[in-house]
């Protein structure tokens, strides 16, 4: 019962991610922020993954096989890291170019 609860909220809070970063976006109307919003979307979507192998509804180790090693339980994480260090870099560029 408390993992359901769990659940629940890890897709709250993925929910409250999203929301924040499109407002934080809405407000500033950078480059970067517009990169961090994609990246909330891109938790959200490994959020959305883990439940659905969680209940069963998928299995994320048979979906996309290449060269026997289950890509689709690493590409979230991998895009996830790298649409950050994207966003961090274009955060970067833009403050300096500001100063």
């Amino acid at each position: 019962m408390v993992i359901h609860i769990l659940n629940i909220c890890k897709m709250g809070l993925g929910i409250v991610l999203i929301f924040f970063a499109v407002i934080l976006w809405s407000m500033f109307r950078k480059f970067s922020t517009a990169a961090l919003a994609l990246t909330a979307v891109l938790i959200y979507v490994s959020v959305v993954l883990d439940l659905l192998e969680f209940y069963s509804i998928i299995d994320i180790n048979h979906l996309l096989i290449y060269k026997n090693v289950p890509v689709l339980r690493y590409i979230p994480t991998f895009l996830i890291m790298l649409f950050f260090i994207f966003t961090l870099i274009i955060f970067f560029k833009e403050e300096k170019r500001i100063k």
